[in-house]
Order: structure tokens, then sequence, then C-alpha cells
């Protein structure tokens, strides 16, 4: 009986063994009848992302023309035999090609920011102000230690929207006006340890006012001009997106900002590291002033995926290098408009113009020439404006509520303006053209400091705000900003009013901390003599 247990045990293990090298010879046989696929000519790494795993990325939108195109690019203009043998050669490839795109699956549900890392609000903050092993290198190598970079890349980046980061948690990503987001990396790390050298430079860090990041930076206010040695390398990359939602620059935005910070700077590339005193990646309006950033796009399109000799079509979005070329390039092309373009050319200045942004930087925060003398009345015309509050480096005397209605009653234009050095800056020179009369019991330049309401002060009726002087002299419509709130105690000019939309942050008061507008100063425009 012993004999015979033994004997059924060793057959048992010879068939496990037989059935292991079926299984093994299966998987071989599988591999070697797909790679047809996978002799593609040489690709970079941004085609490789999407055309790995037997996956041709269609562009736009599911039609044969577009197939038959993705396909001779991906297998050397012999497209149409590839094409028509992974359908298995229908008698007519085109409808067989439209069938497939009927039945193609959309974009899947959204997913939190948050689940990329799977690593926790910290974790998530520390990376993107520079910190954490992702940067610094720890105990696993970085292909262990981020490996869910890589997953997050293949299961799902392509084909779900991915939220906007919670602004609260990361508050480099709050207050994107300009639609545009930048990362500038000063380092690279190879797998198994931290930074070892620089990465490929392809811009110059010039400026920034550390107050914009002070919950990062834990710096309260200050600022830092970068004076460039020989050995600084800096690595500049952003994308910009459309106003409109729908748009996949849009829908998918959050998915670029994972796709140029995580899967191709830090897993690609291995850049990684911040600039002194700024975040690694941010709103443009929040991260230094730069002469250039490389661009990517997110572009819509459909996988064709060949696996178990079946063809399969899903929708999916790619990430690929602007086709307009630099960031500037294609936020000038397709994204802003004039006045928007103009703005962030204040954080782009292009290459060459490092030096002329610093001194404008240094100008407009402290009043100052380099190798100059300080011009009267800081960066405003004191023959023009009269002040008449101030506080923080521009504190001034209240001229009080008497003397202010009648320098604005005495006003060519009834404007005034405000100053604030601390303030995005975007917002730090703002007009207020009053177009109805103030009645006399209204304290108007307490709605300025400290108190803005909005009883007979209401945008669009009683006054209109603008971003510069000529824009408030012409009263264009498209110059108007087109948001505005009030009534919060304790909480004067402009409340959360914004160019585009809502603007926290750039109000000032007199009565308790103003955000970020501690350097106000209000000016009524004087009389023409």
């Amino acid at each position: 009986h012993h004999c015979c247990t033994e004997h059924k045990k060793q057959s048992r293990q010879s068939k496990q063994r037989d059935h292991n090298r079926l299984q093994t010879m299966k998987i071989i046989t599988n591999t070697i009848s797909a790679t047809p696929l996978l002799l593609l000519p040489t690709l970079t790494y941004a085609q490789r992302r999407t055309q790995t795993d037997g996956t041709v990325h269609v562009k736009g939108a599911c039609n044969y023309n577009n197939v038959l195109a993705a396909y001779n690019e991906a297998f050397g203009g012999s497209g149409a035999t590839e094409l028509a043998s992974q359908l298995d050669n229908p008698a007519d490839v085109p409808a067989a090609v439209a069938t497939k795109c009927a039945g193609a699956s959309g974009p899947g549900s959204a997913v939190a920011f948050s689940t990329v890392s799977n690593k926790g609000i910290q974790h998530d903050r520390n990376y993107f102000s520079g910190g954490t092993s992702w940067n610094d290198g720890g105990e696993q190598p970085l292909n262990v230690d981020a490996g869910r970079v890589a997953r997050i890349a293949t299961s799902t980046s392509a084909v779900r929207p991915i939220e906007w980061p919670d602004t609260e948690a990361l508050p480099m990503f709050d207050g994107c006006d300009l639609r545009a987001v930048t990362c500038c990396f000063t380092g690279k790390r190879d797998n198994a340890k931290g930074p070892s050298g620089d990465p490929e430079a392809n811009a110059e860090i010039c400026s920034i006012d550390l107050s914009l990041n002070y919950m990062t930076n834990h710096v309260l206010k200050g600022y830092s001009v970068y004076e460039r040695q020989e050995t600084d390398a800096a690595y500049c990359t952003g994308f910009a997106w459309s106003s409109d939602a729908a748009d996949v620059s849009n829908k998918f935005k959050a998915n670029t900002l994972f796709e140029i910070s995580m899967n191709d700077a830090l897993m690609g590339k291995n850049y990684v590291k911040n600039a002194p005193g700024a975040p690694m990646c941010g709103c443009a309006e929040k991260m230094p002033t730069v002469t250039t950033a490389a661009c990517t796009e997110a572009v819509e399109g459909y996988a064709f995926t060949y696996a178990d000799k079946e063809l399969s079509v899903s929708y999916a979005v790619a990430f690929e290098a602007c086709s307009a070329g630099d960031l500037m390039a294609h936020y000038e092309a397709n994204i802003g408009d004039a006045t928007e373009i103009d703005a962030l050319k204040d954080y782009i200045v292009g290459d060459g113009n490092c030096q002329k942004a610093q001194n404008d930087f240094i100008f407009d925060n402290f009043a100052l020439v380099k190798g100059g003398t300080p011009p009267p009345g800081s960066n405003v015309d004191l023959s023009k404006w009269e002040p008449v509050v101030g506080k923080g480096a521009l504190a001034y005397p209240d001229v009080g509520a008497a003397k202010f209605r009648e320098l604005l009653d005495a006003s060519p234009n009834k404007i005034v303006r405000r100053i604030c050095k601390s303030c995005y800056r975007a917002y730090q020179d703002v007009y207020y053209k009053r177009h109805t009369a103030v009645p006399a019991d209204m304290d108007l330049l307490e709605y300025f400091k400290s108190e803005w309401k909005s009883e007979n002060n209401l945008m669009g009726t009683d006054f209109d705000l603008y971003s510069t002087y000529d824009h408030a002299l012409s009263g264009e419509e498209y110059d108007k900003w087109r948001y505005c709130n009030y009534d919060y105690a304790e909480v004067g000019f402009p409340r959360d009013c914004g160019k585009y939309g809502y603007t926290g942050c750039q109000w000032n008061s007199f009565k308790r901390n103003g955000c970020y507008a501690w350097d106000v100063a209000f000016f009524v425009e004087k009389a023409t003599e």
C-alpha cells in the first residue's frame, strides 16, 4: 500500500512538472506570436509610453484615416497590412475599423489625485516642495519606492481623468488664474540613491517672491534673485489648459501634471529637487520667473490594443511634446488671450532676458534700480497720483474720509489705484473706476481699507476694476474684471474679486492680517492742472 501511495505521489508531481512546462511553452508561444507588435522602429520616450504592450495610439477621432496613419507610423509604412492582420483580414477593413470604433469604451470615472502616490497628503506636499525619499533617496530603490507611478501611468492616467489636487493640501496649485503650471528640477538621481548629478539644463531661473509659497517654504515674506553660476543646471517644463471645461487639456490637466512631474521627470528622466525657496511644481504665478520651459500637451485619441489574437479599442489620452514648441509658444498659439499671454510673459521671459527680468523684479519690489538710486515715489508717479493711506512697507498716514472724498471729487477720471507689493503679481496694481456719485454718508475710504461692502458699491453699476491705467481710461468691456464679492467683516478691497473669477487672499485689511496684502497703499488720480 505504501508503495502504491508513493507511486501515485510521484505521478502527480510528474504531471505537475509537465503542466508547468506546458504553461511555460504557452507563455513563450504567446510572446513570440506578439513579436510583430514589438518590432517597432526606434521610438522616443513619449512614443514608447503609448505603444508598448501591443498598443497603438490613434490621435483624434476614431476613424479609418486616423487609425491607418497611426499604424503606418508605428509599423514603418506597413500599417495597412498589420491593421488588416489584427482584424483577421476582413473583406472591408474600413468597415471593420468603424465597427471597432463604434464599440470603443469611453473615459473612465475620475480618481482623486491623492491616489496617485497613495502615500498621504504630507508626502505629496513634501514631494512637490522638493523633499521625500522620491527626491532625496531612501532605503528602497526608486523603482520600488515610486513603483505605483508606473502602475498609474499604465492603468489610469491615459483612460481616467485625475481630479485636480486638493489646494488646501497642495497650495502650490491654488490660484492658477493663467491656467498654466510649470515644474523646475535642479538635480538628477539614480535608481538606488538620491541626487547625484544635474538635469539636462534648458532654462535659467531668475527670481521668485517667497511669500507666494509661505505654507511650503515656511518663509512668511522675502524675495530671491538667483545669480547664475556656471555650475547651475535647471530643467523647466510645463503645460497649460483651455478655459473650456470640455476640452481634453482641461479634463486631463491633473493627468498632465502627473505626467510631467512624476511619470516623465521622476521615473523617465530621474529629475528631482526644487530651486531654493520655490516649489518643484506649481501654478506659473507661484513659480520662479524663468527664461523658458518645455511643454507637454494631452492629445485625445484611442488605444488599439492587440492581445491574444484579439484587437480591442478604448478611449486613451497620450501625453506628447507640444506641437507648437515650448510652453510660451504653445500658450500663445492655443491657450491664452492677449492679456493672459502678456501676463505669462512676466513668468516666462524668454532666452537672454533673465537680467532684465531681475532688474524689473528688484525695482517692483524694492523701488531700487540695480546699480542706481531709489526713484522718488517708488514706481508711482506722485505728480499724477495722490497717496491717501498705506501700511507695511508702503505705510502712509491716513488722510481721512473727508480729504479722500475731496480728492475723488476733483479726480478727472474718478480712479483709485491700489499698489500691493506682497500680492500675486497680477494683483499688485489694480484700478478702481467710480461711475456713480458717492453718497454723502458713505465712507468709501473705509470700504477700501477694511470693510469692502456691496451697498452703493456694485461692480458693473457703481464701479469697474481694471488691471492697467490705460484699460481703466478706455473702459472696454473686454478689459473689465469678471468677478466680485463683498460684505465680509474686516475684509477690505477687493475681497475675492478677480480678473477672470474668484481669487482669494488678495484682500487687505487695516484691522486684521490681510492674507497676502501686507504692503499696501492707495492713491487717487490727481486733478489736472
